[in-house]
């Protein structure tokens, strides 16, 4: 006999019987969704290159200034 309990379909109270009735039986697995990180991770890995490249001009022309054109 199945009851109705609101919010739940008669399909997940008949699987949820199956699977109390059945306790050996193989359960669904369930995988936990993976957190949106990817685009903050790339932002920061952005914005630590472009800190980066920044940096390396600088020593770069430090140590190798570009000629510049005087007229004199």
């Amino acid at each position: 006999m199945t009851y109705f309990i609101a919010g739940n379909t008669a399909v997940e109270n008949a699987r949820s019987l199956a699977q109390s009735a059945l306790p050996n039986a193989p359960q669904e697995p369930y995988e936990e969704p993976r957190p949106p990180r990817t685009q903050s991770l790339r932002a920061r890995l952005s914005t630590a290159l472009r800190a980066t490249a920044e940096r390396e001009l600088k020593l770069a022309e430090r140590l190798d200034p570009a000629p510049t054109c005087s007229a004199g």
